[in-house]
C-alpha cells in the first residue's frame, strides 16, 4: 500500500481528485456542524406537551416556538395500532402531564423527527415507560433500561402481562408505512 504522501502526489496529476483533498477541512466542519445543530436547536427546560402520538412521540413547542415531533431516545413503544399501543400512548401522556418537561436532543431520524430524552421533573421519561412495561429498551439500552425491562418482565407489568408480547419492531416489519 502506498503511503499517504505518494497518494497525494498520484492524485495531484488528477485535478478533481487533488480539489477533494482542498475540500476535506471544510467537509469535516460542515458535517460536525449538520450533527450538532438539532441538539442545539431542541434543548428546552420548560416544553409544551401539543399531542401524545403514540407511546414513544410527542409533538411539543418550546418558548413560544414552532412545534416540533420528537420521538423518545433509547426506548421503542408499541405502535398505535398494536396491541398495547393505546395503553403505552395514554402511559406517557400520564407521564408528561404532571410536571415540567425537560428536552434535550439528540439526532434526527428518518422521518424527521427530533430524537429527545425528556425528563419531567428530572426523571427520565422513557427509562419510566420500560419500568411501567408501557416501552421496550431501544437500541444499546443503557444498564438501568435493562434492568428495568427485566423487572417488568418477571413482574408481568403492562405489555408483559402478556405472554408473548410482539415487539414494536417485528409489529412495523409485518405492517410497513405506506406514507
Amino acid at each position: 500500500m502506498k503511503a499517504l504522501p505518494e497518494l497525494r502526489a498520484v492524485y495531484a496529476k488528477e485535478p478533481r481528485i487533488a480539489g477533494l483533498f482542498a475540500l476535506r477541512p471544510l467537509f469535516w466542519a460542515l458535517l460536525l456542524a449538520l450533527c450538532a445543530w438539532p441538539a442545539a436547536a431542541w434543548e428546552c427546560d420548560a416544553a409544551q406537551v401539543l399531542r401524545v402520538h403514540d407511546g414513544d412521540t410527542v409533538t411539543m413547542r418550546c418558548e413560544s416556538g414552532k412545534p416540533v415531533k420528537l420521538r423518545l431516545a433509547s426506548v421503542d413503544a408499541p405502535e398505535l395500532h398494536q396491541a398495547g399501543g393505546a395503553a403505552s400512548r395514554d402511559a406517557l401522556a400520564a407521564l408528561l402531564a404532571h410536571g415540567t418537561v425537560r428536552v434535550q436532543s439528540r439526532a434526527v431520524d428518518r422521518y424527521e423527527r427530533v430524537i429527545a430524552e425528556l425528563r419531567v421533573d428530572g426523571e427520565e421519561v422513557g427509562l419510566r415507560l420500560v419500568e411501567q412495561g408501557q416501552a421496550w429498551c431501544g437500541m444499546r439500552p443503557s444498564a438501568a433500561c435493562r434492568a428495568a425491562q427485566a423487572a417488568a418482565r418477571s413482574a408481568g407489568r403492562g405489555l408483559w402481562a402478556e405472554p408473548s408480547p410482539q415487539a414494536p419492531w417485528q409489529w412495523r416489519r409485518a405492517h410497513p408505512r405506506t406514507d
